[in-house]
């Protein structure tokens, strides 16, 4: 008796067998010979230019798949133990292994993340581009003060310009994109109880949709002047 859930499996596995075995080759839609017999043998009324295109849908929902990600990022006190990355981790990973640009956002910045200030300089200095959106720049000076010394064409400094009637008004995100491939969106600050003492959650996010969208939402808010550069 034919059972079109065994069908369907048996051309989901082909599929993902073909994909995973070429993914690493440059090949076309017409080197899965496999994956084309099985679609045009489930589906034996489509032509050959549709037969490809089922193909590609497939190929294209296994790749959604497999390049997005999203992962629970936690701080919370020491001795607990729990199923999701570290803030801390998660923090300096993303900056040390930045490759061409960054963009962090700042609340509170304390003097325990002073490391993590030096490396964002260091990736500066190496032709990564760095965007910093800070909430009351005036305050942040001292924390800054690497960055402000070692500024260069690879650093733009941007500070919340809040102009509205409601002065409580602030920039209170806390996100860093990276390489236009990692969001991390967190209710962590930039400071020792953000990053260890706090308990804290986020997501980090591997999209590069996801990182193109927030990347746009701050070129928008700086030209409608939301965010003024220092």
């Amino acid at each position: 008796m034919w059972n079109g859930s065994i069908n369907e499996a048996i051309l989901i596995e082909t599929i993902v067998s073909e994909i995973e075995k070429l993914r690493h080759q440059e090949c076309t839609t017409l080197d899965f010979k496999e994956s084309l017999l099985e679609i045009q043998k489930r589906f034996p009324n489509l032509s050959k230019d549709e037969v490809i295109s089922v193909l590609n849908i497939a190929i294209g929902m296994y790749n959604y798949k497999n390049n997005e990600r999203i992962d629970l990022v936690v701080t919370a006190p020491k001795g607990f133990n729990f199923k999701a990355r570290k803030t801390s981790t998660v923090v300096y990973d993303l900056i040390s292994k930045a490759q061409k640009n960054i963009t962090i956002t700042g609340y509170s910045i304390s003097e325990y993340v002073s490391d993590l200030i030096e490396l964002i300089v260091e990736k500066s200095r190496k032709g990564i581009y760095v965007n910093i959106y800070l909430n009351d720049f005036d305050r942040k000076i001292e924390q800054l003060e690497k960055v402000l010394i070692y500024r260069n064409k690879y650093i733009n400094i941007y500070d919340y310009n809040n102009n509205s009637n409601d002065k409580m008004a602030a920039l209170h995100a806390k996100v860093i994109t990276t390489d236009g491939k990692y969001v991390f969106i967190s209710s962590s600050n930039l400071s020792y109880h953000g990053i260890e003492g706090n308990i804290e959650m986020g997501v980090l996010i591997k999209s590069t949709k996801k990182a193109s969208e927030l990347e746009n939402l701050f070129k928008q808010l700086r030209y409608q002047k939301i965010f003024l550069k220092v």
